[in-house]
């Protein structure tokens, strides 16, 4: 089965509140990750970070759940549960996944976490067709495109891991195993504590060390067996 789901629901009226809590406890396509009783909860928190879904009460006390979503960075699937039909077109205008009016039955429930779901599926593929072939850095604000191709190495640097490119070099704030874990490329491989590699870019090996362009890298002796099984020795 395909990972679940991470969902909040935000809902002020607390029955409508029981219920949802209900119809996602009966859902093996769900992870209930947290439950909130207006917009700004949500935004006092860290809510929606690695979120996937938001069950979404419009008409609350303070921000709308349309000011919530106005207030987010990055908007995951939402679904509006909502009593109003008059937010259709709001629902249209923000491409949510679904408008559930209240009172919902579990069968229409079902059917909108089904689109969550389609959608989703939709999303990773499309995310793992990118990953084969590049990676977005975020620095100063912005995300930066970056090929596997350009990509000399990754070095760990205290708590940063450096991206070393053709063209210059990124900083990630993360480990190196966080970032060893999301490279999706063959062609990467760990050849140290602190260094990840591109195979393609290694001009020779000696010894305990390899070179990348001007570069010495060290390689460790449990890393080495894997490095020499992995390239053509002739």
């Amino acid at each position: 089965m395909a990972e679940k789901l991470k969902c909040i629901i935000v809902e002020d009226e607390i029955m409508a509140r029981k219920s949802l809590i209900k119809l996602c406890e009966k859902s093996d396509r769900l992870q209930l990750v947290g439950v909130y009783e207006n917009a700004e909860e949500v935004l006092s928190s860290d809510a929606t970070e690695d979120l996937d879904l938001i069950l979404l009460d419009i008409e609350m006390p303070g921000k709308s759940g349309l000011e919530l979503l106005e207030s987010l960075s990055i908007i995951p699937q939402v679904i509006f549960t909502t009593g109003n039909k008059e937010y259709a077109y709001d629902a249209y205008e923000y491409d949510v996944t679904d408008f559930l009016k209240k009172p919902i039955t579990q069968a229409r429930f079902f059917k909108g976490i089904d689109k969550a779901v389609y959608r989703q599926n939709q999303l990773d593929a499309i995310a793992t067709a990118s990953a084969r072939n590049e990676i977005y850095i975020k620095t100063e604000g912005r995300f930066v495109r970056v090929s596997y191709e350009s990509i000399l190495y990754f070095e760990n640097v205290g708590d940063y891991v450096k991206v070393i490119t053709q063209k210059g070099s990124h900083i990630i704030h993360g480990s190196m195993k966080s970032i060893a874990g999301r490279i999706q490329h063959p062609r990467f491989m760990k050849v140290h504590r602190s260094y990840i590699v591109n195979l393609d870019k290694i001009l020779d090996i000696e010894d305990n060390t390899l070179v990348i362009a001007k570069t010495v890298i060290p390689i460790s002796r449990a890393h080495k067996p894997i490095l020499m099984k992995s390239i053509n020795i002739l």
